[in-house]
């Protein structure tokens, strides 16, 4: 007999609870890999095994997920009165109690399969919130056979770019369909059970993702955004400048993986990248809209070894099983989280040997959205977020022929507060945070960076608390912070005499934020931090000091980089009196 894992059991009875306690339509989200068909399949069997005579329809937008739910149903249930209806796998079993069916096919035909008790939708984030789509056409349908009849749905990501959550409430501005109803719909009520890949990674169902650091990356400056997510045709240009470049890279940290799958913005760029990694002595195969009948025979290929990997274009991203991926190339960008953690999920299904997926990410989109699992969706018409930095050049000199300092400085500033760099009218480098440091994981373990410059600053305390020094390294274009607190008492007080003493410093310690400045000059250098990953930044673990010690640096002005290090070593400052930063 199967057995379920512990959470494919809780989310089933979750549901049951949900459903006993008068709930509505309820929502199950399981992150890429979890085994969503599976609970699918169990759900049906255990429902026809206490209402016999139930009608079930299981719906979703791609025709190898029909194929892959109705395949895990019967070879749970082989006998049972199933049935697939889909064009594309050449089958109408209208009449089937229990049918698996892709919404193209099905949604103008909602007369002839008749009533249903309960529609299941797979990967539910597909479903747009306008009522005139293919999904609100069905559903409409559904309820005009069968008034009573339920929904409950499947998804690794519950939310949309253009709505938010698919359980949030949603305003009509009084618009209706052409049927005179509400144009915006809500079909689920509430998320029912949500598993999180962090712990399933860790109890060890699911494989871990890591990041590794590019240097061809896509630059963003010139491409607009229509609709929440960067113009295709401006994008695909600006990734086709890189291609050659990125996949060069790629090659080489590859070096030793099984299989990988490259996605990209356009057909034009998906062919190129082809090419090049062929040009590397490995085979890829091409899989777009324009080659999708060839889609089972590159899949097959793919199985058996004949393609070392695929390069796409929004043709993988949903619905397909490779367990043995272990490194995925994004030589595109994108503004939709789901559509990144849905690509990041074809890299986490466990395989014998399988360590790790590697990510190599040339787009920032790690930068952008921060670890995957600390996603959440901003409400339709919100901001990106923080403004962007760029660098203030030490290798540069301005048009008064001063060279700059290595400062972060807001993208909007034209000159360099700490040391007066005037940028040229056309600088418009954005780096407040790179894809080359961006962790994958919130939970992605501490890494050494070499720190190409340190600084200190002193930190004005707000509202009546004590002063203290901003420390930030600059490591590649990345800046961290962490602070020191020579002027506090008890274990900030502690952490701050340790890091001096770490760093050569002469004893007796510096009481306060303007002595530990006036005696900078007896500090080593940092060589190397570890780090890890605190939300989309990072948090300093430890230093290794160098041999040179640091000429003192007259700089006291706040710095605008990102604020990301609310720790030093092991100090949790929630603990603390003081709250870091002031």
């Amino acid at each position: 007999m199967l057995e379920l894992r512990p959470y494919q059991r809780e989310a089933i009875d979750a549901l049951y609870e949900y459903w006993a306690n008068g709930g509505g339509n309820g929502l199950i989200v399981l992150p890429t890999g979890a085994g969503k068909a599976l609970v699918i399949a169990k759900i049906i069997e255990e429902l026809l095994s206490g209402y016999p005579d139930m009608r079930i329809v299981n719906v979703t937008h791609s025709a190898p997920l029909v194929e892959q739910n109705y395949r895990e149903f019967i070879g749970l249930l082989p006998f049972a009165p199933a049935g697939i209806y889909s064009a594309s796998l050449g089958r109408r079993d209208g009449r089937a109690q229990v049918l698996f069916c892709g919404i193209q096919s099905i949604y103008k035909r909602t007369e002839e399969i008749g009533e249903v008790d309960l529609v299941i939708v797979d990967e539910a984030h597909a479903i747009s919130r306008n009522s005139n789509t293919q999904y609100g056409k069905f559903f409409k349908g559904i309820k005009k056979n069968n008034p009573d009849s339920r929904v409950m749905g499947t998804t690794a990501t519950d939310y949309r770019m253009d709505s938010g959550r698919l359980t949030d409430d949603m305003d009509t501005d009084g618009e209706v369909d052409d049927d005179g109803q509400p144009l915006r719909i809500k079909l689920f009520d509430d998320v029912v059970y949500e598993a999180k890949i962090t712990d399933l990674i860790e109890q060890g169902y699911l494989t871990k993702l890591t990041s590794h650091k590019t240097t061809a990356k896509i630059d963003l400056k010139g491409v607009g955004t229509r609709g929440g997510e960067y113009i295709p045709g401006q994008l695909s240009e600006a990734a086709e400048k890189i291609i050659e470049e990125a996949v060069a890279e790629d090659m080489v940290m590859s070096e030793g993986r099984r299989g990988a799958l490259f996605f990209s913005t356009s057909k034009e760029n998906a062919r190129h990248i082809a090419e090049c990694v062929s040009r590397h002595g490995k085979r890829c195969a091409v899989l777009t809209s324009d080659n999708a009948h060839q889609t089972k025979e590159i899949f097959s290929g793919f199985k058996s070894g004949k393609y070392w990997g695929i390069s796409s274009v929004s043709m993988i991203t949903t619905g397909t099983n490779f367990p043995w991926v272990d490194f995925i190339s994004l030589i595109l960008s994108t503004k939709s989280p789901g559509k990144l953690v849905q690509i990041l999920g074809r890299g986490t299904r466990n395989f014998a040997g399988k360590e790790d997926c590697l990510i190599a990410d040339h787009g920032k989109n790690l930068a952008f959205h921060g670890p995957i699992d600390q996603i959440r969706p901003k409400a339709p018409g919100e901001g990106d977020g923080d403004q962007p930095k760029k660098v203030c050049p030490k290798d540069k000199q301005d048009e008064k022929g001063n060279t700059g300092c290595g400062e972060l400085v807001p993208i909007s500033r034209m000159t360099c507060h700490c040391c007066g760099y005037v940028f040229p009218p056309s600088e418009e480098i954005k780096i407040t945070a790179t894809a080359a440091d961006a962790p994958v994981l919130s939970t992605e373990e501490a890494k050494w960076r070499a720190v190409n410059t340190r600084t200190f600053r002193y930190h004005e305390g707000k509202a009546g608390k004590i002063d203290s020094i901003k420390v930030t390294y600059l490591c590649g274009g990345t800046a961290i912070n962490e602070w020191c607190c020579p002027g506090h008492q008890g274990r900030a007080k502690a952490s701050a005499d340790r890091y001096w003493a770490a760093h050569g410093g002469q004893r007796p310690f510096p009481k306060g934020p303007l002595e530990w400045l006036r005696r900078q000059n007896e500090l080593l250098e940092t060589e190397e931090i570890s780090i890890e990953p605190n939300g989309r930044y990072w948090n300093v673990l430890g230093h290794r000091a160098g041999t040179q010690r640091q000429a003192a640096v007259n700089d006291n002005y706040e710095q605008p980089a990102n604020d990301n290090s609310h720790s030093i070593g092991n100090v949790n400052w929630a603990e603390l009196d003081d709250e870091i930063p002031f």
